[in-house]
């Protein structure tokens, strides 16, 4: 390694542990760029085309929608280290840890070090908790749903008061049906308006007082209605995350439908019991519980319980990080210049504000955009179904296109700046301690590229799209009454994949390729 280099390489280094925000989109910060070996309009027209064709391929052989069971799943606590898994032991030791963390997440914000990278706060809410468990749900199955510190902990206070006085803490009170999931949808944009565009947001007392009053806010609602109403209703993290593991490999399950039907969260369970709910899990006999493993991709197939605000809650999941990906592109620094002289009469604010009307405009523009393609799917197909209908059973299929954006942006962000997790482990504080012996560690930027990060976002949401494809004309296919009008309605939403491909693999390119004029 010359001079030259190693001097790059520890300026890149430096810029990074002194970086404050902590945002997704300095993910491809690298301090270099990776020259395609083909000019970029022909990698986008590639992927476009791979997208296409997966729709060619997934029409000749997915002949006939799934018999009732839907898919092959195999029941994991028919053997023994499958139950020891899923023991209650195991989950409250789980749910300890994850308080446990909790509580040390929030001291260390309040009283630690206020610069972020030398506080615990900081890269463990944005890095290892929210991008972390994105994956985890995804990939491994919904995790969250037992690590839930907010649940554990209202779970814990509920029994505790049950033993002493013979009632609960949660007043019961009727959720109303109109609600949906409005409460959680307006939590989320909170919370993407804190990680995406706030300025405190890595500051660790500014973080901490958001996590206490998100607390309170989640324990009032659990309070009021329930726990596992709220989590289903008003909890946006179980919510995304919830959605995430519906793609995801594992799945709990009641097998007897009668035994759901008390459930307060209204989990409606079908012909084959109810699918991922706790509470009827933890109160159904042992014969009637399953542990299932199951292909990917399955559980997004079922779309009874989509509702029209889970609609918009998937639609703010992608737009959001589509738009944390377009606010790295020289496009958007062109508009943020241009808005900021506009805007002069909002002073120290322009930024923030601009950042808003980003953030707003974003969601709003994918809102009209697949409202525009469910009309155009339900007049391609003969009109047998509504548009509204047609946006509800379609939008889960979205989910994979969500994930393989969340791998393309932020896979390199996680394997950077997460080692920072390392160092902070055995000093939570910054107060200069060494619990693990690894207080010295200092990140090795070098242990991925912009090649690699390139390689990743092309495969992944390639991957993502096609699997996009796949899921939606199952879902066609069950939902519709000929596989004529079903093919016919996925026309559209197959322009949707293709054009949704190609603007994800520009916005990926911005930060990290090197590309000439004519690209």
């Amino acid at each position: 390694m010359t001079d030259r280099a190693r001097l790059a390489r520890h300026a890149i280094r430096a810029l990074l542990l002194a970086a404050a925000s902590f945002r997704p989109a300095e993910a491809h910060g690298f301090g270099q760029r990776y020259d395609l070996p083909v000019p970029l309009h022909l990698w986008i027209a590639g992927a476009a085309a791979a997208v296409g064709l997966s729709f060619v391929a997934v029409r000749l052989f997915v002949r006939r929608p799934p018999g009732a069971r839907g898919y092959r799943r195999v029941n994991l606590l028919r053997w023994r280290a499958g139950r020891v898994l899923a023991h209650h032991r195991g989950r409250r030791l789980a749910q300890t840890v994850s308080i446990g963390l909790f509580l040390l997440i929030v001291a260390a914000g309040l009283i630690g070090d206020q610069t972020p990278t030398r506080n615990l706060a900081p890269i463990w809410v944005w890095v290892i908790w929210w991008v972390g468990f994105a994956y985890v749900s995804a990939l491994v199955g919904n995790v969250w749903a037992v690590m839930n510190p907010w649940a554990a902990a209202f779970e814990g206070a509920e029994a505790l008061a049950r033993r002493l006085s013979r009632h609960g803490l949660s007043l019961d009170r009727r959720y109303p049906r109109w609600l949906g999931m409005w409460p959680g949808i307006v939590l989320f944009i909170a919370f993407a308006w804190a990680e995406l565009v706030y300025g405190g947001r890595a500051i660790p007392g500014q973080l901490a007082l958001m996590i206490i009053v998100f607390s309170i806010i989640t324990w009032t609602g659990m309070a009021l209605f329930g726990r596992g109403v709220w989590l289903r209703h008003g909890d946006p993290f179980a919510a995304a995350f919830g959605l995430f593991a519906r793609f995801s490999p594992t799945e709990i399950r009641v097998t007897n439908p009668a035994a759901c039907l008390p459930c307060p969260a209204r989990c409606r369970p079908d012909s084959d019991g109810c699918l991922d709910c706790g509470d009827c899990f933890d109160r159904a006999a042992p014969a009637e519980r399953e542990w299932n493993l199951r292909p990917y991709g399955a559980g997004l197939q079922r779309t009874d319980d989509v509702s029209d605000s889970m609609v918009v809650f998937v639609l703010l999941l992608l737009s959001t990080v589509a738009f944390d990906g377009f606010a790295a592109t020289p496009a958007w620094a062109s508009l943020e210049s241009a808005l900021y002289t506009a805007l002069a009469p909002f002073g120290d604010a322009r930024l923030t504000a601009i950042g808003t009307l980003g953030l707003v405009g974003f969601a709003a523009a994918f809102g009209v955009v697949y409202g525009l393609f469910a009309a155009g799917m339900a007049r391609a197909a003969g009109g047998e179904l509504s548009t509204g209908a047609v946006a509800r059973i379609f939008v889960l299929s979205l989910i994979p296109i969500a994930i393989a954006y969340h791998l393309a942006h932020y896979f390199t962000y996680v394997l950077i700046q997460g080692q920072l997790a390392i160092r902070l482990a055995s000093d939570p504080f910054g107060f200069g301690w060494n619990l693990l012996g690894t207080a010295r560690y200092r990140p090795d930027v070098g242990i991925v590229g912009a090649r690699f990060a390139w390689y990743t976002a092309v495969i992944g949401i390639v991957l993502g799209h096609i699997l996009a494809v796949y899921v939606a004309h199952v879902v066609a296919l069950r939902r519709f009454s000929d596989r004529r009008r079903a093919v016919r309605s996925q026309l559209p939403m197959l322009v949707l994949m293709v054009g949704y491909t190609m603007v994800s693999l520009w916005i990926i390119a911005q930060p990290i390729v090197e590309t000439s004029p004519k690209d």
